[in-house]
């Protein structure tokens, strides 16, 4: 089972600071969280992320699990250093304090396993996934499939999913029927001036039309 969790807000340790855990940074970067990478040395891209302030980084020789017990937020540990038995004793101290805990050496004892992630101008994310069993091929599929979808999924696609995204937010606050909501919604994804004063670019028109729309719904169903 793939989970999209909700990271916003959240903090997110990372101890290790190698290709594995750049990577792991970099999928992170999306999800609107803290990151907080430990490590003795780290790959160049980490650093220059932390030196512009995306993510938190501190260099030190890790030797036992205490200095974890330092950030209080932490809902996320991921454990990509080199050796299996600290990454082990990682994985113990987030289970033993309710964080989500995931090893790069050691699917069987990780809570969830690391999808290979498409992610189209960070709105649509896509997931592949072999369960742990290959993460190779996980890549190798998302690398297969990752120009389909970006040639799919167009600017078009985007505006609309912002939009509902906004709209969702107020119907929720006037229609009190999750029926009606979804109704209304749809009604939007299909209204042709819509479409087309997106297409054009026309952000704010098409804004601005859409809640138009909602208001008029609104009416439609009160009287």
């Amino acid at each position: 089972m793939i989970i999209d969790l909700n990271l916003k807000g959240r903090q997110a340790l990372i101890v290790g600071g190698g290709n594995e855990a750049a990577r792991k940074v970099e999928a992170l970067l999306s999800q609107q969280c803290d990151i907080i990478v430990v490590a003795e040395s780290v790959e160049q891209s980490i650093e220059e992320h932390a030196a512009n302030g995306k993510i938190a980084l501190e260099l030190k020789k890790i030797e036992n699990v205490d200095f974890i017990s330092n950030y209080d937020q932490l809902i996320l540990i991921l454990a990509v250093t080199d050796d299996r038995k600290l990454n082990r004793k990682i994985i113990d101290f987030a289970k033993f304090h309710g964080c989500y805990a995931y090893a790069a050496d050691d699917p069987d004892v990780s809570d969830f396993s690391h999808p290979a992630v498409i992610n189209v101008g960070d709105v649509v994310q896509v997931a592949i996934s072999t369960g742990g069993k290959s993460p190779l091929m996980a890549k190798a599929l998302r690398e297969k499939v990752e120009p389909i979808l970006q040639n799919a999924v167009n600017e078009l696609i985007l505006s609309q999913i912002k939009l509902q995204e906004q709209l969702r937010v107020k119907a929720q606050e006037i229609l009190p029927s999750p029926d009606h909501r979804k109704k209304f919604l749809i009604t939007i994804r299909d209204d042709e001036k819509v479409l087309e004063l997106l297409e054009a670019k026309k952000i704010s028109e098409a804004n601005a039309l859409a809640h138009e729309r909602l208001d008029e719904y609104v009416l439609k169903i009160s009287g």
